[in-house]
């Protein structure tokens, strides 16, 4: 077994000690930090081993949520990359929450085989930040518990049949007639310690259905769609949410229309067809899964009794920017008060995420001055990579580089991974040290520009906001060009 002592960044004195079988990958990794820390399932991380070997280390190990590889790697293992005592990586929380140090404290022989991580030590409360004793026995259960779960989910059907029955209920009593896409409300299933926020689909008479947007997991998604005005171009390839779909028969997939003939059912007319789909960031949507498709059973049964609440009298409420109206949902289904929800958003601050040696600064700073100017801009790719590991199509991200005026490419970077604001800084940085002169000014667009400022500002690169049209045309491109041309 490998002992890890794995310690928050923010809080130093928060830290967990794990046993992990010898054998465990990155993404196994992933799973027990959150488990120990009680973090939120929904969280994954960016891995970086800072020490290796005993010696400073530059790489990078990056993968997908709930998969150990990325596009030209096998799984990476922690015992290959952590091997010596004091050998280190950085976790980084994706949505930069939060950072871990993780240290490899040794290997241990224990007197029985086992293949479970185990915590063994631990000291204070992440959400809190006080010293609080930890209980090794709950962080264990819940080990335990994530161990046994997650093969016993995956070979449970899920209930499409009471799914279907129960949205066409919904599409007969034309929803989007009493609520619009804007009129949120939050179903929060006080049994289960659950919220979810759910949009109403159908009143500007184009898509009609409903959105689902879990309350961690979601709610940037849904505040890029109230809030910000221009949306940039691959926002659906960024999205985490569920939807019900009511759509004309030839906007069904063959999938779609199998699994609505198995149960038994058939619709006519137009957008009378009922289509689900799961959006995860960075993935092809596709069919909710078992747990899914159990919350969108509770969300659309609470949909229907919402809305006959709307026609028998109830008034949508003025509210503020991200305030919401708030239905509690009793286990037997019973609506409860309503209240409302305020969801106080933070403005995102960022750090330089690239650790730039004063050597490495000092080598940039020495290249001549130039007139170039470029554009850089970091987006998902318009078509998927299959996986084996994954049951999801991914949508790479890439990174590009373009003199400005010319369109000329000096360079692009292919990753496998959602958008973040460590990526953007670190593929912006691998390019400016593959120029010979340090370019004028960089154009970037609006959503980037706050990302990068910290890395500019230590590396003294002048940032300009623009709607960078030169990759405009380069993405215009891209999209026919054979995806095999693009990895080349």
């Amino acid at each position: 077994m490998i002992q890890l002592h794995i310690e928050s960044k923010k809080k130093p004195e928060i830290y967990r000690k794990l046993l992990l079988p010898e054998n465990s990958s990155f993404s196994l990794l992933d799973d027990i930090i959150l488990l120990s820390f009680d973090l939120d399932a929904s969280d994954f991380f960016d891995f970086e081993i800072v020490k290796k070997d005993g010696r400073v280390s530059k790489e990078k190990i990056c993968f997908l949520p709930e998969n150990d590889t990325d596009l030209d790697t096998e799984e990476e293992l922690v015992g290959e990359s952590l091997r010596k005592t004091g050998d280190e990586a950085i976790a980084h929380v994706i949505d930069m929450s939060d950072s871990f140090t993780i240290r490899l404290d040794s290997y241990v022989e224990l007197p029985m085989n086992t293949e479970t991580p185990i915590c063994i030590a631990g000291a204070g409360n992440i959400h809190t930040g006080k010293l609080d004793k930890v209980n090794l026995e709950e962080i264990n259960e819940r080990i335990r518990e994530n161990e046994e779960a997650d093969p016993l989910l995956e070979s449970l059907e899920p209930d499409y049949l009471t799914l279907l029955e129960l949205a066409n209920d919904l599409k007969k009593l034309k929803s989007w007639q009493y609520l619009r896409d804007d009129e949120v409300v939050v179903i929060d299933i006080e049994d289960a310690d659950y919220k979810v926020l759910v949009s109403v689909m159908g009143a500007g008479g184009e898509e009609f259905g409903l959105m689902i947007f879990d309350m961690e997991l979601g709610y940037n998604s849904l505040a890029k769609i109230l809030y910000e005005k221009n949306e940039s171009s691959d926002f659906s390839y960024g999205l985490n949410a569920l939807t019900v779909n009511f759509v004309d028969r030839e906007e069904l997939d063959t999938a779609d229309y199998l699994l609505i003939k198995d149960c038994g059912l058939s619709y006519r007319g137009k957008k009378n067809w009922i289509q689900f789909r799961s959006y995860q960031e960075g993935t092809h949507p596709e069919r909710p899964n078992y747990l899914e498709v159990e919350l969108l059973i509770d969300v659309i049964s609470t949909m229907i009794n919402i809305i006959e609440a709307r026609k028998d009298g109830w008034e949508y409420p003025q509210v503020a920017a991200h305030q919401y109206p708030a239905f509690k949902v009793q286990m037997d289904g019973e609506l409860q008060e309503i209240y409302m929800l305020q969801i106080n958003m933070a403005k995102p601050t960022y750090e330089c995420y690239e650790e730039i040696s004063m050597f490495e600064k000092a080598q940039y700073k020495k290249k001549p001055k130039s007139a170039l100017q470029l554009e850089y801009d970091v987006f998902y790719m318009p078509y998927g990579v299959e996986i084996e590991e994954t049951n999801r199509t991914v949508y790479p991200i890439v990174g590009i580089l373009v003199e400005r005026g010319s369109n000329l490419v000096i360079g692009h970077e292919m990753f496998p991974m959602p958008k973040t604001p460590p990526i953007a800084q670190g593929v912006l940085w691998a390019f400016l040290q593959s120029l010979e002169v340090r370019p004028s000014k960089i154009f970037v667009s609006k959503e980037l520009r706050p990302m990068l400022q910290p890395l500019a500002k230590i590396v003294g690169v002048e940032l300009v906001e623009s709607e960078l049209p030169g990759i405009r045309e380069v993405r215009e491109f891209m999209k026919t060009m054979p995806m095999n041309l693009i990895e080349d």
